[in-house]
């Protein structure tokens, strides 16, 4: 039995689980309980306890052998799971820790017995599961029985994840080294890893905060000693001994796999804004200080490779201020080694010593005090598979291995050489083959069979496993309960926000425009240049229809060209304004849906996490002429998502533009992070809600200028009044036409046979806190049937200090545990659900056209709290809630007051529409709801004598219900109808209120 090993136990009724120490190394136990709340939805708390104090004689085994520690948790379906490794092999011994390769891994829920039989097996016919499942009550027949775990369980399980008990294998022995001298901690693993290679990092996320936050430094050198919580990472380790003169001697490599851009080869490529590569193994600049690139990649005039190898040479030559950093040489691998004469690599091992030789190698005396440190790194690359750099880095390791010996005087012997040789071969092979899958020994038909079957029948489903593994999948309401501790702690530091935090204000422009399939656009400073628009940090930008959503051209035309195309006329058109030099940060195109984002190139930092994701919505989900795209960012520590959209069109689609907007809200998976995850959140597009009056009267009221009227009708306005769309979002005042339909190339309506009603289809809505919007208006570009729009807006981004914020929640936790404070009961960590369209109540009637704003600053949440629990609770496993202000900000103000109605939208100023039966105009209103001051907030009324108010002040106020830029928003202020027409005495109401108007109550009875 390995030295560090764990026993598990279980008990029904509730159900626990216990992982304690083999032997007496800890003599702490982890405790899991599965808990019951009102809604009969079993939850889990977890707890660090001395295992002592348990009492063993109500509990069974859970696993018949001691096992090899805890994975960490994970949720799959409706499930809570503990990752345990069952079975490990011993690879090496190393600077005096022993270092494991997984060989199982079982995963049991904490909330059932169900799956505590059903391991990682595909044997459905073994007697021996059949019959400890029929003991369980467990019914399994064929590959339904299935364990939810099981592509976890086989990724887990491919011999190549790795672990140390006691030897921290995330960062090499320099690093290790050098840590400790600047201060760090020699015995604790967790302080100072490496989280690029900590694979089961999210699983073990609330495990570890619990240690960090609820243990004594004592109490956690205890819980490390036992070897109970895992550190995996993805690689290779291989240890092999041989003889050198004599003498018996070690070598070992570790290879390390990055998790940070991990995934397939079709499902992760390229890489990211924070310089992460997909797949690779150890990193650069950062890490080794210099980098020496031999490109392997074909130099012949013409080919693919060439062109790949000139613009990546082009990329190096650029970065002038590492010139003394990184190192360029290009070898033509397939033009020097012909015929496997791998004798010819000589050429490049001879180029290769004096970078060699100058880099170095780390070597410590027998005391551990560093002699030598290595300042540098060869990176090889090729393309299609890794058969050149497999051969170049074999040869280049075994130079530089020779080279060490040789400077430490030692020699082999022939016989000696001849044995190592093979021993190093077989090693570095080793090391390769299982994180690349290399196909050197393939021919060229089998390589291509062999790939096309990986690409299309396993890979999805390993990605699937390895995003599940590292937290990168869509967030649901927790099964965990949210230890009380942590909750007051949060709660304190987010009212204590602007202790460790600066704010920085960005200036955003966005902009949407359906172009109509027109590639020619002219000249676009109209729509992209405005006065308010000063030197904006970031331009987003929304195109729609890149080619005409006709069935020859959705299938014919090349739209990913046409993306290109659109990136350079963007450029251009942004560059020439004068507001500064900016460069492309993303572009992403579903067919004719396209999304572009430019950022300053002087702010190019305050950009980090970039992600993309896209949703279909045509024809069901299957086509995607309509659907939408979306872009989330971290601006600063704020984070952002843009997304775009063309919803369905048709005067009479509400319904199905609704279903549109859920659909894309709710499909968008930005690698583990929704839509509803952002602090701010911005839609543009084409959304084709029309205006529901006849088409006579629209363009009537365009001409007059009657905008506030049609307004009211607008579709969208009605549906975000009901909160069947676009929930809680903003959108700025509209004093703009209508921007649908046009007679191309003109500033006419539509004129053709069909002659649609004018409508504002294209739009922009945001939500979030500290957003300040400066314009909202559209350009009056000719080319396309739609006029673009843009919005200008100002918001403000956290800069938050990492280390203060750290040492103030110490001091924090501190606190509340020396005092003893009390605590709220353990609460579910739930995410806000958003109403669904189709079960929505619609609202009951109101004839309040007043506003009821909210109070201007919220209540502050109490410090007092509850008793506290019996146990301690597991916090969620997630990113620190204070990057950004999403739990910075205080708690929403609290709802209305009880006699206003229930499920009126809160922010809705809007009756709902007239029937037959029900004439809101005719209710009685409470006049204890309105206010008394002549301020236009209810124009339709007098006060009476009692207010002395004088109508004066009333006139001198702006327009109520107007953004900034001067239009109409029904969500910020109350409605003022504008005139019917000149002289009407309705049009004279501006000034002090006044009775409702026979004429204006026919008008709205008319329009209901």
């Amino acid at each position: 039995m390995a030295d560090r090993q764990s026993i598990l136990f279980v008990r029904e009724n509730p159900r626990t689980i216990v992982l304690r120490p083999a032997v007496n190394l800890s003599k702490t136990a982890l405790v899991f309980d599965c808990v019951e709340e009102a809604s009969n939805t079993p939850k889990a708390t977890a707890r660090f306890q001395p295992a002592e104090t348990l009492d063993y004689g109500s509990f069974e085994l859970l696993q018949n052998r001691p096992v090899y520690g805890c994975l960490g948790l994970v949720h799959v379906g409706n499930d809570l799971f503990l990752g345990i490794v069952t079975e490990a092999t011993m690879v090496a011994e190393l600077e005096g820790s022993s270092v494991y390769r997984v060989q199982k891994v079982n995963f049991y829920s904490l909330l059932s017995s169900r799956y505590d039989v059903m391991g990682f097996s595909t044997d459905y016919n073994d007697p021996a599961r059949a019959v400890a499942a029929s003991g369980a009550g467990i019914d399994i027949e064929g590959p339904a029985a299935t364990h939810p775990c099981q592509p976890l369980m086989k990724l887990l399980c491919t011999g190549s994840f790795y672990f140390s008990p006691t030897l921290d294998l995330t960062r090499s022995m320099q690093k290790r080294a050098m840590d400790e001298q600047e201060g760090a901690s020699r015995s604790s693993l967790f302080e100072c890893a490496d989280s690029h290679f900590v694979w089961n990092k999210y699983m073990l996320g609330g495990l570890l905060q619990i240690r960090e936050q609820e243990l004594t430094v004592d109490q956690r050198d205890d819980l490390d000693r036992g070897g109970m919580l895992i550190l995996a990472i993805q690689g290779y380790v291989g240890m092999v001994e041989f003889n050198i003169a004599a003498l018996r001697c070690r070598m070992a490599i570790i290879s390390r796999l990055s998790c940070k851009r991990a995934g397939t080869r079709f499902n992760a490529r390229g890489v990211n804004d924070d310089g992460h590569v997909s797949n690779f193994v150890e990193d650069l600049i950062g890490r080794y200080q210099r980098v020496h690139i031999v490109n392997l990649l074909s130099q012949k005039d013409g080919s693919g490779e060439c062109t790949l190898s000139d613009a990546f040479r082009s990329c190096v030559a650029k970065m002038t201020d590492l010139n003394d950093r990184i190192l360029y040489t290009g070898f033509d691998f397939h033009a020097v080694v012909k015929r496997d004469n791998y004798e010819r690599l000589s050429e490049l091992v001879a180029a290769m010593r004096g970078p060699l030789e100058n880099y170095g190698c780390f070597v410590t005396d027998a005391q551990g005090r560093v002699v030598f440190t290595q300042n540098g790194i060869l990176r090889t690359n090729c393309l299609d598979c890794l058969d050149r750099t497999n051969v170049v880095q074999t040869r280049l390791a075994r130079h530089i291995l020779e080279m060490q010996l040789r400077q430490f005087d030692q020699r082999f012997s022939a016989a000696e050489e001849d044995a190592f040789s093979i021993l190093f071969n077989n090693l570095w092979a080793d090391v390769i083959s299982p994180q690349f899958f290399a196909e050197g020994l393939l021919d060229d038909a089998a390589k291509s069979v062999n790939r096309f079957y990986i690409n299309n029948f396993q890979d999805k489903a390993r990605q699937e496993a390895i995003d599940i593994l590292l937290g990168k999948v869509p967030s649901r309401e927790s099964l965990l309960l949210r230890n009380p501790l942590h909750q007051a702690v949060e709660q304190e530091m987010a009212s204590r926000l602007e202790e460790y935090s600066v704010s920085s204000t960005l200036q955003i422009f966005v902009g949407s425009w359906n172009v109509n399939g027109k590639a020619n656009p002219g000249k676009l400073d109209e729509w992209l240049s405005s006065p308010k628009a000063v030197k904006p940090h970031l331009y987003v930008i929304g195109i729609q229809e890149l080619i005409e959503l006709s069935p020859g051209q959705y299938i014919s035309s090349d739209t990913n060209q046409l993306r290109l195309l659109w990136e350079g006329i963007l450029m251009q058109a942004i560059n020439s304004l004068g507001n500064g030099s900016y460069v492309l940060l993303r572009s992403i195109h579903l067919v004719a849906l396209g999304m572009f984002l430019f950022v300053r190139a002087d702010c190019v930092a305050m950009v980090r996490n970039v992600e993309t994701s896209s949703k279909k919505t045509g024809l069901g989900g299957m086509a995607a002429n309509k659907g939408g795209i979306g872009v989330s960012l971290q601006l600063n520590d704020t984070k952002a998502v843009f997304i775009t959209a063309h919803l369905t069109a048709g005067q009479n689609a509400v319904e199905d533009r609704n279903r549109d907007y859920w659909t894309i809200n709710g499909g968008l998976n930005f690698r583990g992070r929704r839509t509803d995850d952002h602090d701010m959140i911005f839609w543009l597009g084409d959304f084709n809600y029309r205006i529901n009056l006849p088409n006579e009267e629209v363009r009537g009221r365009v001409y007059k200028n009657e905008l506030q009227y049609l307004y009211m009708h607008d579709q969208l306005v009605e549906q975000r009044a009901v909160a069947a769309a676009f929930f809680e979002f903003q959108e700025g005042g509209i004093d703009f036409d209508p921007t649908y339909k046009y007679d191309n190339g003109t500033n006419s309506y539509d004129t053709s046979e069909k002659v649609r009603i004018p409508a504002w289809t294209d739009r922009i809505l945001y939500k979030g806190r500290r957003i300040n919007l400066r314009e909202y208006a559209r350009g009056e570009c000719l080319v396309s049937d739609h006029k673009p729009v843009r919005a200008v807006f100002d918001i403000e981004t956290a800069i938050i200090d990492h280390e203060r914020r750290d040492e103030l929640e110490k001091e924090v936790y501190r606190r509340i545990m020396e005092r003893g404070e009390l605590l709220a009961p353990p609460q579910p960590v739930r995410i806000p659900r958003k109403p669904d369209p189709k079960t929505m109540p619609r609202p009951p009637s109101t004839g309040l056209l007043i506003d009821l704003a909210e109070p201007e600053s919220p209540p502050k949440p109490s410090s007092a709290f509850p008793a506290p629990p019996t146990s301690r609770a597991l916090p969620q496993a997630r990113a620190s809630p204070f990057l950004g202000f999403r739990d910075s900000f205080p708690p929403a103000p609290p709802a209305r007051p009880d006699s206003f109605p229930p499920s009126q939208r809160a922010d809705s100023n809007l009756p709902p529409p007239s029937t037959d039966t029900f004439k809101w105009w005719d209710r009685e209103v409470d006049e204890a709801w309105i206010p008394r001051e002549g301020d236009e907030k209810n124009p339709f009324y007098s006060f009476g004598p009692g207010s002395d108010k004088g109508s004066s002040e009333a006139a001198a106020a702006p327009p109520s219900g107007r953004g900034p830029s001067g239009g109409l928003n029904l969500f910020a202020k109350p409605l003022v109808p504008l005139p019917v027409g000149e002289g009407d005495e309705i049009g004279q109401s501006r000034g002090a209120p006044k009775k409702l108007n026979p004429e204006l109550m026919q008008m709205f009875k008319g329009s209901y």
